[in-house]
């Protein structure tokens, strides 16, 4: 090969930056005229420059000719240019061995695992899967791992022993850790029951001048939730740099990073980049849609699995394709519970159909028939445009359902489903001495169930409890409290990490249009330390949309059991909406006043 380009190109003066999808670097001419002259250094190397918007994108496969070229060329490397290519060269070169390493320990396990694991003390106490677990995080040449196990099995505990093996080996020496806001004072206080005060634990919470005390007090862990990570992203990376190739990062529920477009996932990615490991924990990676895993790989492996690979919109193509890129590529682990908490109760399902209370009715019929006359009037271009408008309207029928004096002036009524709650809570609670969980989607509603039954001195927890020691507070009433016999909480809110096993019963009165939240919640009664068969009971109004909503949800719950098969739901179009609201209309006019 001639090097003459590299000899002409050797005083190009040029910079390179992170393309603005984190899948490439653009190198850019600093003067414009040598735009030709870098591109033929670049050829010539081998880097394969692509055209791009004032420069040339060059993808990782082909970095290591980068680093050739730049030999040659004059790069100002932006911030955290150059480590996101060498990131990607050195993970390259070891991702075929880690792959193989982890492959052996999953079928190995616990022998395999504790082999690997005999220069570390005090695993005795974890299950086999989580010293499994534990080992796989500790891979030496593993960038880190996406831990899918389901909820209730125990991943707090595994990253808490995985970061202290590898604190034993000196590999790593920090922790940043990325939680829901209602999680961050759950890692520390699971820090401290497994490991006392062995690490000096600091929670990055409260103002921005309290969250700068936190980060600058030098602590061995930090948590924070991912509004932080968005809002001091820049504090947040030089405190990494200062640890650079000893800094580890976790992400939990971390579904809430499934979305590249979402300013939390893009920090999320510009953060791990400064960061030797990265683990992600999730029970329900992919909710809605196969491609929601996509971003959380790329967080721990930086493309690896996915890089290259061309994913199809449509949910039922794109099905095969992300299943075999993971099995082919992905650095992940993934236990079920009924596999690895054997012993733990059964569940059992129960839909309870009503009937809508005659103004309930007659209010959910007109409103039904608004909606159809709007989807009639509406072409495709400008449901497109109105859609926010007519999904709230869609939603307005669900809460019509609940509660229905939110939607409905002087509503008179006692609606559907407080009147069945009366029978469940006192046939549960009063004759049964059950603590029950009543789920509900709507913020009127929490408010009437809350106010209607004082007497099981009800425990709150929606989104109308923001300070995080009353959250907490709530949950150990109804856990150590036997006054409290009720639990009120939003999926939203309550839905990740709560221990509420005191109850074997969760009503759901009505359903969280958030299929995550609800497979979330749904695992709250149902986890390790339960020893009771659990009961989730739906209040499900028949003739009305709830029907759909409860088939679609059920449908996805039972599918995301298995995490290569959560296909999803097809979007809402005009003409689906439509038909739905036309069969519901023949429907409710088949159901008799009550």
């Amino acid at each position: 090969m001639s090097t003459t380009p590299l000899v002409e190109a050797q005083a190009i003066p040029a910079r390179a930056e992170i393309a603005a999808s984190m899948d490439a670097v653009v190198i850019s001419p600093r003067e414009a005229a040598m735009a030709t002259a870098i591109r033929r250094t670049l050829t010539a190397a081998g880097a394969a420059p692509r055209g791009s918007a004032g420069g040339f994108r060059i993808l990782p496969d082909r970095f290591a000719q980068l680093l050739e070229a730049s030999d040659a060329i004059d790069i100002a490397w932006a911030v955290g240019s150059e480590r996101f290519v060498r990131n990607r060269l050195e993970l390259s070169r070891r991702h075929a061995t880690a792959l193989s390493a982890l492959r052996a320990l999953v079928a190995g396990g616990r022998q395999a695992a504790t082999a690997t694991l005999c220069d570390i003390q005090g695993l005795e106490q974890l299950d086999d899967h989580q010293v499994v677990n534990v080992a796989a995080m500790t891979i030496p040449e593993a960038p880190g791992l996406c831990i899918l196990d389901e909820q209730g099995t125990g991943k707090t505990v595994v990253t808490i022993y995985g970061f202290d093996a590898l604190v034993a080996r000196k590999e790593v020496d920090f922790l940043l850790i990325l939680a829901p806001k209602s999680m961050v004072p759950e890692w520390i206080c699971d820090f401290e029951r497994f490991k006392g005060d062995l690490y000096d634990l600091g929670a990055m919470v409260g103002d921005r001048r309290e969250k700068r005390a936190a980060l600058a007090a030098r602590k061995d862990v930090l948590v924070t939730n991912y509004e932080t990570a968005v809002s001091m992203e820049a504090e947040l990376s030089a405190h990494l740099r200062q640890h650079r190739g000893r800094a580890m990062l976790v992400v939990d529920e971390s579904f809430f990073a499934k979305n590249f477009d979402a300013a939390r996932t893009r920090a999320i990615r510009r953060l791990r980049e400064e960061c030797d490991r990265a683990y992600v924990l999730c029970g329900t990676p992919a909710p809605n849609r196969p491609h929601d895993v996509v971003e959380q790989f790329n967080i721990v492996d930086f493309g690896a699995t996915f890089g290259g690979v061309k994913i199809p919109e449509d949910r039922a193509a794109a099905l095969p394709v992300i299943r075999q890129a993971m099995e082919a590529r992905g650095l992940y682990v993934r236990h079920r519970k009924q596999d690895v908490l054997p012993d733990l109760p059964q569940r059992r399902y129960t839909r309870v159909p009503l009937a809508l209370r005659p103004e309930q009715r007659r209010a959910y019929e007109a409103a039904l028939q608004n909606l159809i006359l709007d989807l009639r009037s509406t072409d495709d271009r400008e449901f497109a445009r109105r859609i926010p408008s007519i999904l709230a309207r869609h939603s307005a029928l669900l809460q019509i359902c609940a509660s229905p004096a939110s939607v409905i002036p002087g509503y008179s009524e006692i609606p559907a489903k407080l009147l069945a709650l009366d029978e469940i809570l006192e046939d549960a609670i009063v004759r049964g001495g059950e603590k029950v969980v009543v789920w509900s989607f709507f913020t009127d509603s929490i408010d009437a169930i809350v106010q209607r039954y004082e007497r099981f001195f009800p425990a709150r927890y929606d989104g109308q409890v923001t300070d995080v020691r009353a959250r907490r507070e709530a949950v150990r009433r109804f856990q150590e409290d036997d006054s409290t016999m009720l639990f009120v909480a939003n999926p939203a809110a309550a839905g990740a990490g709560l221990t509420l096993h005191r109850a074997r019963i969760a009503v759901y009165e009505s359903l969280s249009i958030n299929t995550a939240h609800f497979l979330q919640s749904l695992d709250r009664i149902h986890r390790r330390g339960q020893r009771r068969d659990v009961d989730y009971i739906f209040l499900v109004c028949e003739g009305s949309i709830e029907i759909q909503e409860y088939e679609r949800i059920a449908t996805k719950e039972a599918a995301a059991r298995d995490l290569l098969s959560d296909g999803g739901a097809t979007p809402p179009t005009r003409e689906v909406l439509l038909r739905e609201a036309l069969d519901l209309h023949r429907l409710i006019n088949e159901v008799p006043l009550p």
